[in-house]
């Protein structure tokens, strides 16, 4: 042990000695760990650990549908009784859902807030423990509407909203204008486990029919439900997913009904939960991981490089104590020392600043209105993947250095210092095969990241059918407020007849889906064509939305043929509908869709207009498909969307929309006020994610690489000061020695194309899914890439060029 400290103390001294090393070495190390550990860290939050108070939450696994070959659909409380009085594979199985409620206490206005909607046997099944109160009974029958209109408050929203009240227990809160009783606090940290979306408090299934005043008499009949059930211990994965798929088959064969054509049940982990961000966030952890790994072997070359080039600068010294008697055992352990120290310095440096970058996160990911809950605590797993970082860091860049010091020939280290006129070149050649690695590295994050923000520019200036700019939008919705449909139909007209009249307002409009505003998840509907016979497997099935009068004048979205909706389009007029021209291509090739008929809901509608094809969902999709509308006058609706086109901006007419809801009911909340500039923009941040993120990681490897290419090219210029002097002295010009320098980076360069090449072949092919309008080995992007590690050479070398040219002969000449 006291040798142990001796070497530590050694190492210590070493490093001081050198603090310009020392700081370069550490922010290297840093860097690289910190980027491994932030990966570790949301791998984690997502895959190992999302959820701290949960019982092994590892077990935990998430159902969802497949409905006509495409999957993530809800699943309906009829389907989860099933599985859970069937299933053999998991001990037990929760339905949960999340969903916007109105909280109120007595003297305060409603607030919009996230809440669960969840089975009686949900806070059991996740194995929590109450902070204060108790949970739902877990053995409650969720059908027993209003039997139970309790509330379990998230430790946030009793803290924030209550004051950490300790006597809220048993108090009385409205929510939806409905009174609810305060059974219990959830334990602090925990916010749900839908997808990263927070909750703020929880009320049983059986509340779902006081929330709203048009809920249906058996709200669960056909309300879209997640499940979530405990594997078994010892019961794999595989075996529990066959299990599902014949529970589904079996369940759909009791049905009779043909609507179960094709329906299926799928199991998945949390990183592939269909619902929130950790599926999102779960496709991007593979190439993040790998940009990291790249980064990290980057890193460790370069840290190794260094560790080699300090090694040599005291070549002499190490000789003179080995003539002294100093065992080699001894010297190597002090080597292994003095990189210890710097991968632990680097290490500590590298939790603190992902601890950062972690957070940092946050700032990519889309927001939908709901606070965003992750585990971003450091923990077991987090502080033993970095003590492994450590330990591999500390061999890997150990081992260079330590051979280099034991191989030394003393007679040779004595006697070097006079007689080096050309420079060490000995170790030249593996030094730019290294250097030529690290360049390769780059090469393949540089073409990975330039591939990745091509598809992002070519996915964000696609024609999106519609204009975005200078308008507002909202949600409201009536229900949760008490209104009739009577009265909220007359609540909506009053709305939009105000917005129409005030200052700087062009239009305004009621919609049941702003265009790449959501998923418009569960809004399709079967239809039929008189007289159109559907082909064998066809599914009539067809993307329905409401919309208001003047809908797609306020949207700008072109009609090709009729009008739309106008305010004479109500529920004592003939029943009307629109379509897009996918939908017209389709059913009426003939271009005469204008006043035939499309049957929904068993009743017959006229086609009274055909409009441009739009960005419905995202833009990126290259596959066109129908969409039919509806008027909201005909089909009314108590949430909807508010638009609002400005004459002016979209900023300045939002006191105007929040005074006209104001004006007609001051205690109903207006939710999610943005333009819709930024609801296209939260669509458009799925696909700038992986780019942004790879771009950290090239920026970051470039940097790493350019420290590590004038690190070695500035020792270079030192080892061959002597050459350079004589070749100045005997003619050469100073442009000239500055070329030479320069020019001595041909071959690094050569080699990290060669392998940057090689290696971006297969990288590429992972990213081949992720990838929209470019192919994967696009020559732009691999120009691009290989002129940024030039320019990235060039800018490593011109300091130590420099230096070299200004050399002066005779005083470098004279020193020994």
């Amino acid at each position: 042990m006291n040798t142990l400290f001796q070497d530590l103390r050694y190492a210590l001294r070493q490093l001081r000695k050198s603090p310009g090393f020392t700081l370069t070495a550490v922010l290297t190390l840093a860097l690289g760990i910190g980027a491994l550990t932030t990966v570790a860290t949301w791998t984690n939050a997502v895959l190992f650990n999302p959820w701290p108070h949960v019982a092994a939450p590892r077990t935990l696994r998430f159902v969802d549908a497949t409905v006509l070959g495409s999957q993530g659909y809800s699943v309906h409380y009829d389907q989860y009784r099933f599985l859970r009085e069937q299933g053999r594979a998991y001990s037990d199985a929760a339905a949960f859902a999340i969903g916007t409620v109105n909280l109120a206490t007595p003297g305060t206005e409603p607030r919009a807030l996230s809440a669960g909607m969840v089975s009686s046997n949900y806070f059991q099944l996740l194995g929590l423990k109450p902070r204060a109160g108790r949970f739902f009974q877990p053995g409650a029958n969720d059908r027993a509407y209003g039997a139970s209109d309790e509330i379990v408050l998230s430790d946030n929203l009793w803290r924030e909203r209550f004051g950490a009240d300790p006597n809220i227990v048993g108090r009385s809160v409205f929510i939806n204008r409905h009174a609810f009783t305060v059974i219990g606090i959830a334990p602090a940290g925990f916010a749900g486990i839908f997808g990263g979306l927070g909750e703020s408090a929880w009320v049983p299934l059986s509340a779902l029919r006081g929330l709203s005043s048009d809920a249906a008499a058996d709200p669960l009949l056909h309300y879209g439900l997640q499940v979530v059930v405990r594997l078994r211990p010892g019961v794999q994965h595989s075996a529990a997913a066959a299990e599902l798929h014949t529970l589904a088959r079996t369940f759909a064969q009791q049905q009779h009904d043909g609507n179960y054509n094709g329906w299926d049940l799928n199991l998945r982990d949390s990183a592939h939960f269909e619902r929130g961000l950790f599926g999102t966030i779960g496709e991007q952890l593979p190439v993040l991981l790998g940009a990291s790994i790249l980064l990290m072997v980057l890193v460790c070359i370069n840290i190794a490089s260094l560790l080699g080039q300090h090694a040599s600068r005291r070549r002499r010294e190490v000789a003179i104590r080995t003539a002294l008697g100093a065992a080699p055992g001894r010297i190597a352990a002090q080597v292994l020392a003095e990189t210890g120290l710097l991968a632990l310095a680097g290490a500590l440096a590298g939790w603190g600043a992902s601890i950062a970058m972690s957070r940092a996160l946050y700032v990519l990911l889309p927001n939908f209105g709901m606070p965003l809950a992750f585990n971003l605590q450091s923990d077991a797993h987090i502080l033993l993947f970095v003590s492994g970082i450590v330990v591999v860091v500390t061999l890997a860049c150990g081992m260079h250095p330590m051979r280099q010091s034991l191989r030394i020939s003393q007679k040779e280290a004595l006697h070097e210092g006079g007689a080096a006129v050309a420079g060490g070149s000995r170790n030249r050649l593996g030094q730019r095969i290294l250097l030529g690695l690290q360049l390769g590295i780059c090469f393949v994050v540089l073409v990975c990241c330039g591939l990745l923000t091509r598809t992002a520019l070519n996915i964000v200036h696609r024609d999106i059918g519609f204009d975005r700019t200078n308008c507002l939008t909202a949600n409201i919705d009536l229900s949760r407020s008490g209104y009739t449909k009577e009265s909220g139909q007359a609540f909506q007209t009053a709305l939009v007849e105000r917005l129409r009249n005030a200052p700087g307002v062009d239009s305004a409009t009621l919609t049941s889906h702003l265009p790449m505003g959501d998923d418009g998840a569960g809004n399709t509907q079967d239809f039929n064509i008189p007289g159109y016979v559907p082909a064998k497997g066809e599914a009539m099935e067809v993307v329905t939305d409401f919309e208001g009068p003047d809908f797609f004048r306020t949207m700008r979205i072109p009609l090709t043929q009729g009008r739309e909706f106008s305010t004479h389009d109500d529920a004592s007029s003939q029943d009307v509908a629109m379509i897009n021209e996918s939908m017209a291509h389709r059913y009426w090739p003939k271009g005469d869709a204008i006043g035939h008929s499309v049957v929904v809901r068993d009743r017959s509608r006229q086609i009274v207009g055909v409009v441009h094809d739009y960005a419905y969902y995202s833009s990126d999709s290259t596959d066109p498909y129908p969409v039919l509308f509806l008027p909201t006058a005909q089909h009314y609706s108590s949430y909807v969307s508010v638009a609002v086109r400005s004459r002016t901006t979209a900023s300045a007419i939002t006191a105007q929309l929040r005074q006209a809801v104001a004006g007609l009911d001051s205690s109903l909340p207006l939710e999610n006020v943005q333009t819709l500039e930024e609801v296209v923009d939260q669509r458009y941040q799925f696909s700038r994610i992986p780019a942004e993120l790879l771009g950290v990681y090239a920026l970051s490897s470039v940097l790493v690489a350019m420290l590590g290419l004038y690190a070695v090219m500035a020792y270079s210029v030192l080892e061959r000061q002597r050459e350079f002097a004589l070749r100045i002295a005997l003619g050469s010009t100073r442009w000239g020695v500055f070329r030479l320098v320069l020019g001595s980076s041909t071959w690094i360069i050569a080699v990290g194309l060669l392998t940057g090449g090689l290696g971006s072949v297969a990288a590429v092919r992972l990213l081949r899914s992720m990838l929209f309008g470019i192919a994967p080995f696009d020559p732009m992007t691999y120009c691009a890439a290989a002129a940024c590690l030039l320019l990235t050479v060039i800018v490593s070398g011109l300091f130590p060029a420099r230096r070299a040219a200004s050399i002066e002969p005779m005083q470098a000449l004279r020193t020994e």
